[in-house]
């Protein structure tokens, strides 16, 4: 993500995960994200419980980013790290 300006990696322990992947298991890893982000935006994946309701929802802004302008990415990343950080405390 360096190459994009303003999309720096938040410290997060994913980031450190992502880091000790080969090149090929990382382009797998993005593929699925996307494919799953897809599935989400679909409205196919659905949500029963809170925790779960908040991770889909704060999908959204990190598929715009991810689609649109990449100057929003570090924010809607950060975002989302963040209500998956939460998630795991609901």
């Amino acid at each position: 993500m360096s190459n994009i300006p303003g999309a720096e990696v938040r410290p997060s322990p994913y980031a450190s995960k992502l880091a000790t992947l080969e090149p090929e298991g990382a382009t797998a890893l993005a593929l699925a994200a996307l494919a799953l982000l897809d599935v989400i935006n679909a409205g196919k994946l659905v949500a029963t419980d809170t925790g779960t309701r908040m991770l889909i929802e704060a999908t959204y802004p990190l598929q715009d980013a991810l689609y649109g302008a990449s100057d929003t990415l570090p924010a809607a990343l950060a975002g989302f790290l963040s209500a998956v950080g939460g998630a795991h405390h609901v």
